[in-house]
């Protein structure tokens, strides 16, 4: 009977192939949180690229300046994403970072804002992304980061002709 196995052979390599191929089986815990918090952003940028896109546009007048804008927002978003998706609302904290690089482009600097002018900030963006952009309430909740039911009440839109 043989036991010509290849492990026998080279008994000091079974261990060395072992670990070796469990290390690339079992992957350590924070590469599967890097990889999830990478397809979490990628969904987040594929998802809110567009209308950050067009509101930058509608904002600055120059399409080279919202491609800017929005790119460096994505930017920063990207480089502390895991810490904004461990927060309560990513999606707001995204739209902070827009506004910011918006307004650094329009030539005012980021500013802390008081509880009461960032609800009317709110309210002006909500409107803002109906009228000028046509989204639906649902989606402007979406791009915002708020719950549907925070929204100001927003008019009917008139009927496409």
């Amino acid at each position: 009977m043989s036991t010509d196995r290849p492990v026998d052979r080279c008994p000091q390599a079974a261990p060395a192939a072992v670990a070796a191929g469990r290390h690339a089986l079992v992957r350590p815990p924070q590469d599967r949180a890097q990889r999830t918090a990478l397809a979490a952003y990628t969904a987040f940028r594929e998802r809110h690229y567009e209308p950050y896109l067009q509101y930058a546009a509608l904002r600055l007048g120059r399409s080279a300046a919202a491609e800017a804008a929005v790119m460096a927002a994505f930017t920063e978003l990207a480089v502390s994403w895991t810490a904004i998706l461990g927060g309560a609302g990513p999606a707001a904290a995204a739209w902070r970072i827009l506004h910011d690089h918006i307004d650094r482009a329009l030539g005012c600097g980021p500013t802390a804002v008081p509880a009461s002018q960032a609800v009317q900030a709110l309210q002006h963006d909500a409107h803002f992304l109906h009228e000028q952009m046509q989204l639906s309430p649902e989606r402007i909740a979406e791009v915002l980061g708020v719950r549907p039911e925070n929204l100001p009440s927003l008019p009917p839109r008139a009927p496409q002709e």
